[in-house]
């Protein structure tokens, strides 16, 4: 019994020795400096000039906004000014929708309501049509959104400014159908990050799905 006893005392005495002996090396060790990551910023906001909404009424055929096509030049355009504020390279971009109650003064075609919209030197919609990544012309269809139509084909870096113009006519040919109608037009500007996003083929004034 006590020769048990024993010889359990002496394993863990050993046990004890042997990790006191470990312990008791010379040893040095450095840390690096803490890693930091943080994410950038991708955001969009109103441009530094006010925007001018439009409220047409009572136009008749024949009538146009002073950047339009054809027509009487006479009415105001409307402008919608936005700007880029994110830290990130990004991709920028505009969605359009053309809705209409009741009676529709946009009708897809030649007789009916006209848009011109643009980005500086760049058109998004011409007349009722836009351009698909192919560069094929495709009517924009009432109550249905256009979206990503691409403004850059470099990254920008904000801050970054854009001023989009939105010219209108109704032509001289528009029918007697068309009395009465009533169209809006909306905006959408986006931005997104170009890091990690080619965009191929694609080139600005053309719709980047």
């Amino acid at each position: 019994m006590f020769s048990i006893g024993g010889g359990l005392l002496a394993l863990a005495a050993a046990g004890a020795l042997t990790i006191g002996a470990t312990m008791s090396l010379f040893s040095a060790s450095s840390s690096s400096s803490a890693s930091a990551f943080a994410t950038g910023t991708v955001a969009v906001g109103l441009g530094d000039s006010a925007s001018v909404t439009c409220n047409v009424t009572e136009m008749s055929p024949g009538d146009s906004s002073t950047g339009a096509a054809t027509g009487s030049k006479s009415l105001d355009k409307c402008t919608y000014n936005v700007k880029y504020t994110g830290s990130l390279p990004a991709w920028l971009s505009v969605d359009v929708t053309v809705n209409t109650t009741g009676t529709n003064l946009y009708t897809a075609g030649a007789t009916g309501l006209q848009f011109y919209v643009k980005n500086g030197s760049t058109s998004i919609i011409d007349g009722v049509n836009y351009k698909v990544v192919g560069g094929t012309n495709t009517p924009v269809t009432s109550g249905v959104a256009v979206e990503h139509i691409l403004l850059n084909d470099t990254p920008v870096q904000g801050p970054n400014s854009r001023t989009f113009d939105i010219d209108y006519l109704l032509p001289l040919l528009a029918p007697n159908a068309l009395q009465g109608g009533a169209t809006s037009i909306a905006l959408t500007f986006n931005a997104v990050q170009s890091a990690n996003q080619p965009i191929g083929s694609c080139v600005a004034g053309r719709q980047c799905n």
